[in-house]
């Protein structure tokens, strides 16, 4: 037996450099989490968040066909504690969720920055628009198999076609919107 232990080794030692090892994958627990956005509106700071989304974030073996970061929101679960302006996000003139129910992001590319920081360069789709993005986060693992994944950006609304005829004008809606997220993620099986 200890005569093989060498060769056992050396064999997991290949097949780990081979990268042929899953990355990890985990899904976001919506409810220990949290996504957000801040905007100014008339010149007043307000924040809204999104309750409903889902996922899957897979970071770990170098060139594995299963790694990247896929992102769905329902974007009818917007929610700024005023539940007038609430109505008027999911309507046409912004969301329009009865045309495009979902903000989706996908991942073209992530580089680990160390220290458990990286990057990630994707496509993200706000209604009948997608961008390439670059979005930076720190994904921080815990010994149960959890992690919690934390990050903002900044993008332009009209960019993405959202504030329609008179919220067009950023003297009423301003045109930066930062996107933050912390993240609580459970550990899946990769597909």
């Amino acid at each position: 037996m200890m005569k093989k232990m060498p060769a056992i080794l050396l064999a997991l030692f290949g097949i780990l450099v081979s990268g042929n090892v899953a990355a990890t994958c985990w899904a976001p627990v919506p409810q220990a989490s949290k996504i957000s956005f801040d905007i100014s509106q008339a010149g007043a700071p307000l924040q809204g968040t999104f309750s409903d989304y889902s996922g899957q974030i897979c970071i770990g073996a170098v060139n594995s066909s299963t790694e990247g970061i896929q992102v769905q929101i329902r974007m009818a679960s917007v929610d700024t504690q005023l539940p007038e302006l609430d109505e008027a996000l999911r309507g046409a003139d912004f969301f329009d969720v009865a045309r495009w129910p979902q903000a989706t992001f996908k991942s073209d590319s992530i580089s680990a920055l160390g220290q458990g920081r990286y990057q990630v360069q994707g496509r993200l789709t706000l209604r009948d628009v997608t961008r390439s993005i670059t979005v930076p986060f720190t994904l921080q693992p815990a010994a149960d198999g959890s992690a919690r994944l934390v990050g903002e950006l900044d993008i332009q609304r009209l960019d993405y076609h959202i504030g329609q005829g008179q919220w067009a004008d950023t003297r009423w809606v301003g045109n930066q919107v930062r996107i933050s997220f912390s993240v609580m993620l459970k550990p899946v099986q990769s597909h």
